[in-house]
């Protein structure tokens, strides 16, 4: 119980010296507690107004007096408060809200025009001994019972269902704490209509979200409404087609709805010829969320023009004006009948369009389909626009639903684009279409690649692939590579023949000279299968090729016929058969490896960042990680047996073993540059060079180190020694260093170029190669006197990085670059110019045709071209092609 204020301060002013001193002041007798008054509740409208009817959402200020006490917040509530035939008894049985703050705007949610709505507020002193966090529901009496039946105290009703349960919190001392009476006010109010406009984009605000002007029987509109009363007035829209004066067209849709799609299926519209109207299906949600279907509204018009209209209806009974869809005479919503089962998007608008176009129109007639439509989504832009990922003219905003829609109006959609295929406008339309159950679309997809790849990775979401080549296309491009723009007229996409039962026809270039075509391979998803591999180029030289990897390769080692080549994200490749066939080593990481190293058929090491450090006795059958933590890079590794190694990388890292990797440990640090690569000289002496001209020497197999003068700031990125006491290094600016003391002093040869060069390798004294950037290749047969760049076959450039190079014997030598590339020579690299001294490897297929697995229908759904089908019509070389083609894709495949 609080004891008043004004009874503690008439207490005797010197009542705590006579408690000291045990003397003097007079016996008064104990003041008895005094009961807690409750706090006194007031408010107004804020600011001053008469009270009359006016706009359904008000300020309310409020606030509080408490004579024997503190204020600490209020029981805030609005609507039907006061008990039926009693003016000023506040109903136990409503909801409060438990606030601290003094003011609020309310708005009425009026069920009719005019209406009284009633505001009471109590405000809570000190005694409240737990307050309820700011907006929490309190109740005197639980919902449904009346005072009588419940004898409980109030309660934090924490879960908000109205009743006292688990979790709730009881204020028994709320009783004594709350003005009893409060304060409260009746407001009449005028309800607000509500209005309605069309969404707009969210991507470009101020442009409204408008179907384009040409449709067919699908299209999605979208709006915002709101109420002055509060948006939550909103009861109601109603949509309207083509004459909003007759009341019977209105379809209502729920409030809570604002979004909707008119759907006429085919085969309610098909039969229906000329300019009629039809009744269309009312869809709301998206295929991505949930979708329904509300009824059906009438008058939507065949082959012909269209207007869309919407109006909301609120609570109280007013409607918003109605707008329209389109606004104004400039614009104009044309719904088309839809002829046929196909539809065919065109995506095209390279040079020869008309081409392609006249193809269509020539060969699908031919197949079964002498009835079928065109849709023009690239309509209205340019080659920039369309590589920005910007959208045609007819493709509608919402492509959920509204085009996945318009798909589904068909059976089959053969797509075709150029080398910039909309695909924002496919990647999720056409990953519906073809796998909700109740439609199981058939897609034809027949596409050309830009310079760049796929970074979104839509194609794999919609199509049977699960990647496509990532090497960039470039005009100082290593010849031959994947992506080459140009194949001649008359080549031929050879069929996959794995499954023997189902062998598609040939297809064939057409006998133009020469086709641009961006051709990149593409890698099949697990479930599905390849169909085409485009045929073995003959030319010299060659114009393209496969590559076993994508990733940048970064060294190469080997013993024999045994190579490895290890490279970006994990990579290491491995060749038995001297490069006649290249295998995907696992090595359980992802990070970049930098440096690999053989000392036999089975011994090996690599590695690369993070620390990574891997080993393998097996061939690299398995690969053992023995990484270690660290925030440096491992640039080079080198071994002199199999016991003793260094590894050397950033910021002058320099380890060693001497148990064959059990432990690896540093020295002092005798730099902080980079050291890019290591060689042992014999078991105990070994350089290792790196930025800046740093070569630094060790003669007890790495557990010391020390720095030797280069003569040159270059960086060095490769060193090797070549036999005896000589040691070649060579780095940027074509920088090539010689020593003939085992790395004692050091001899800065003549620039051989101005490349940067990356590795060195020697197989005897006398035999030696050195490779660079930008294809750069140099050959000595005298120790290194003399060097000379080896001819490439007719006179064709290397435009990759050769980052290692790698000799099993004087004649038989590998080279890795960028973008997976490997070239292999049998002739030392020194043919004359008119016979084959470097060739690609490996030699194998490059796929571009894939097919799915068998759906639940058992048939297939989705077949995916990498190249232009109207160019593979065999024109000039006989019978088309693609006719055949065409046929056995849509009636053994599809079942059409």
């Amino acid at each position: 119980m609080k004891i008043p204020f004004r009874r503690l301060i008439s207490l005797c002013p010197v009542a705590i010296v006579c408690a000291f001193f045990l003397t003097g002041c007079p016996k008064e007798t104990a003041p008895q507690p005094v009961p807690n008054q409750p706090p006194r509740t007031y408010l107004w409208l804020f600011p001053d107004s008469t009270i009359a009817e006016g706009h359904s959402r008000q300020h309310i200020r409020w606030w509080a007096t408490d004579h024997d006490g503190i204020v600490t917040g209020y029981l805030f509530a609005s609507g039907r408060l006061y008990a039926p035939g009693s003016a000023r008894t506040l109903r136990d049985t409503i909801a409060w809200r438990w606030t601290t703050g003094h003011d609020s705007v309310i708005a009425f949610p009026l069920l009719v025009r005019r209406d009284t709505f009633q505001i009471a507020v109590r405000a809570v002193d000190n005694s409240l001994e737990e307050a309820p966090t700011d907006h929490a529901v309190v109740r005197f009496v639980p919902s449904g019972l009346t005072p009588s039946q419940y004898s409980g105290p109030p309660f934090w009703d924490r879960n908000e269902d109205g009743q006292y349960d688990a979790g709730d919190v009881a204020l028994p001392s709320l009783i004594g704490a709350v003005d009893p009476a409060g304060a409260g006010i009746g407001i009449p109010v005028l309800n607000q209509p509500p209005s309605v406009v069309f969404a707009e984009n969210p991507n470009d605000p101020g442009v409204v979200m408008q179907q384009p002007d040409t449709t067919y029987t699908a299209a999605t509109f979208s709006w915002v409404g709101s109420d002055p009363d509060g948006d939550q007035t909103i009861e109601s829209y109603q949509i309207a087609l083509n004459d909003p004066t007759d009341p019977t067209r209105w379809f209502t849709v729920p409030g809570n709805i604002r979004l909707v799609s008119l759907v006429v299926p085919r085969d309610r519209s098909n039969p229906i010829i000329g300019i009629q109207e039809v009744a269309a299906d009312v869809w709301v949600g998206t295929f991505a969320t949930t979708r329904s279907m509300l009824g059906s509204i009438s008058h939507l018009k065949l082959d012909t023009l269209n207007k869309f209209y919407v109006r909301a209806r609120d609570i109280a009974g007013d409607t918003s004006r109605p707008i329209v869809m389109p606004s104004d005479s400039t614009k104009r919503w044309f719904v088309k009948n839809p002829r046929g089962r196909l539809l065919v998007i065109d995506d095209y608008i390279s040079f020869d369009r008309d081409s392609a176009v006249a193809f269509y129109r020539r060969v699908l007639p031919s197949v079964g389909f002498p009835s079928f439509e065109l849709l023009n989504i690239g309509l209205g832009l340019t080659a920039q626009l369309k590589n920005n990922s910007r959208f045609g003219r007819l493709v509608p905003p919402f492509l959920d639903p509204a085009f996945i829609y318009t798909l589904h109006l068909f059976d089959v959609v053969v797509w075709y684009t150029d080398e910039f295929p909309s695909l924002g406008v496919a990647q999720y339309p056409l990953f519906e279409y073809v796998r909700d159950a109740s439609h199981r679309g058939k897609v034809i997809f027949s596409t050309l690649f830009a310079t760049s790849s796929d970074p979104r990775g839509a194609l794999t979401d919609f199509s049977p692939l699960d990647g496509i080549s990532s090497v960039s296309l470039n005009t100082s491009r290593l010849l031959p590579t994947p992506g080459d723009t140009r194949v001649p007229g008359g080549y031929v996409l050879v069929p996959d023949s794995s499954d023997a039962s189902d062998i598609f026809s040939v297809l064939k270039f057409n006998n133009k000279p020469n086709h641009s075509v961006f051709m990149r391979p593409v890698f099949k998803r697990s479930d599905a299968r390849y169909i085409y591999h485009i045929q073995r180029d003959a030319r010299v030289p060659l114009r393209y090729a496969y590559t076993a990897t994508l990733n940048d390769l970064q060294s190469v080692s080997g013993s024999g016929g045994d190579v490895w080549a290890a490279g970006i994200n994990g990579t290491i490749l491995h060749t038995s058969n001297s490069g006649q066939g290249w295998t995907v080593q696992t090595t359980g990481t992802q990070n970049p490896l930098f440096s690999i190293q053989f000392l036999d058929a089975a011994r090996g090491w690599a590695v690369g960042g993070g620390g990574a450090i891997l080993q393998t006795q097996d061939g690299g059958a398995s690969w053992s990680n023995q990484s270690v933590v660290t925030l440096e890079t491992f640039l080079g590794v080198a071994f002199s047996t199999n016991a003793n190694g260094v590894i050397v990388g950033t910021n002058g890292l320099l380890i060693h073993t001497s148990n064959a990797g059990g432990t690896w440990l540093s020295g002092h640090p005798l730099t902080g540059a980079i050291l890019h690569a290591a060689s042992f000289v014999d078991q105990q002496t070994g350089i290792a060079v790196g930025d800046g001209g740093t070569i630094l020497k060790t003669t007890d197999a790495g557990v010391t180190w020390r720095l030797i003068p280069a003569g040159t700031s270059a960086r060095l990125n490769g060193v090797r020694a070549s036999g005896g006491s000589t040691v070649f290094a060579v780095g940027s600016g074509g920088t090539i260093l010689q020593s003939t003391d085992a790395g004692e002093s050091w001899i800065v040869q003549p620039a051989l170029t101005g490349a940067e060069l990356r590795s060195v390798f020697f197989t005897d004294p006398n035999n030696g190669w050195i490779s660079g950037t930008a294809g750069t290749l140099y050959r000595t047969q005298d120790g290194g006197a003399s060097w000379i760049a080896p001819p490439l076959p007719f006179g064709s450039s290397v435009g990759q990085h050769l980052n290692g190079v790698y000799f099993a014997d004087t004649l038989r030598g590998w080279c890795v670059a960028t973008g997976g590339v490997i070239i292999h020579t049998e002739t030392g690299g020194i043919a004359p110019v008119s016979g084959p001294n470097w060739l690609p490897q490996p030699d194998g297929d490059i796929n571009v045709g894939v097919i799915d697995g068998v759906g639940m229908d058992g048939k297939r759904s989705f077949v995916f071209l990498g190249l232009p089908l109207h160019l593979l019509d065999a024109q000039g070389f006989g019978p088309s092609t693609a006719i055949t083609f065409l046929q056995h894709v849509l009636r053994d495949e599809f079942g059409q």
